[in-house]
């Protein structure tokens, strides 16, 4: 990330370490370990994707900056969620239009906007620079906007004008847990990334012609830094996780337990 020569690299997760603790089944189970899903197969396993990527001041970096806030305040395994407990004693805005209850996060003084920026920015951009997918392709092709992310992220630059974040806070669910690797696809020279995980979804918009009602949701720049809850968000979830487990063989399939506890790949997104 920082492109510094002549360093050592750690063995980096692309999925923080922690996430795949939240996904872990109680240790009284005979087999804990949360179920992994691929275009090719589902499998309950105890492996986690992991890379020769950044070295120890970048790693660093990325846990100051986003990881540790995030995953102090993300949804735990004993279902505690502490960021969705402070949003309890707050007010919300509600948008009819999108079914959706919106915060400002700029008006409540628990929530670090700068941690959620860096860390979504951060899980977009390794995916981005690392062949993770069981095809070895990127699973976030982010094109021209690799780059300026990186300088962000490395603190060379603001966050790029032509991209928009969105943050949402899940609400309680059968697939609260429901974690799909960040994944992205370019529709008419826009890109669109998506990533989920225990108690947060994120999503990402980059491209010249992003129209002002989206920009108003966006996390980094629009009004009071807004914060979503919608049930659509779990909707749109379940329907990617359906696809892709009814097209894996039926032979493959070796799911050991519920839908709201497996980590999904990126592939096949």
């Amino acid at each position: 990330m920082c492109l510094t020569l002549d360093v050592r690299l750690q063995y980096s997760h692309f999925l923080p370490q922690a996430i795949y603790k939240s996904l872990r089944a109680p240790s009284t189970n005979a087999n804990p370990n949360p179920v992994s899903m691929t275009r090719y197969e589902v499998k309950q396993t105890s492996s986690q994707r992991r890379a020769y990527l950044f070295c120890s001041q970048c790693e660093g970096r990325l846990s100051r900056n986003g990881e540790n806030w995030v995953l102090r305040n993300a949804l735990k395994n004993d279902g505690t969620f502490k960021l969705r407990s402070v949003l309890e004693r707050y007010r919300c805005q509600l948008d009819h239009s999108r079914t959706a209850a919106i915060y400002y996060a700029a008006k409540i003084p628990e929530v670090d906007i700068s941690a959620l920026t860096y860390f979504a920015t951060s899980m977009f951009w390794r995916g981005s620079v690392y062949p993770w997918n069981a095809s070895r392709t990127r699973p976030v092709p982010l094109g021209p906007y690799e780059e300026p992310l990186r300088r962000f992220l490395i603190g060379e630059a603001n966050f790029p004008e032509d991209v928009m974040l969105s943050v949402s806070v899940r609400i309680p669910s059968q697939i609260e847990k429901l974690t799909l690797s960040p994944m992205g696809e370019w529709r008419d020279l826009q890109f669109f990334g998506r990533f989920s995980m225990p108690g947060f979804a994120f999503a990402i918009i980059a491209g010249p012609k992003i129209g002002s009602e989206l920009r108003q949701f966006c996390f980094v720049r629009g009004e009071g830094n807004p914060l979503t809850l919608s049930e659509k968000v779990e909707q749109y979830f379940l329907q990617d996780f359906k696809k892709l487990h009814d097209g894996i063989p039926v032979y493959k399939r070796t799911l050991a337990r519920p839908v709201g506890f497996n980590e999904r790949s990126s592939d096949g997104a």
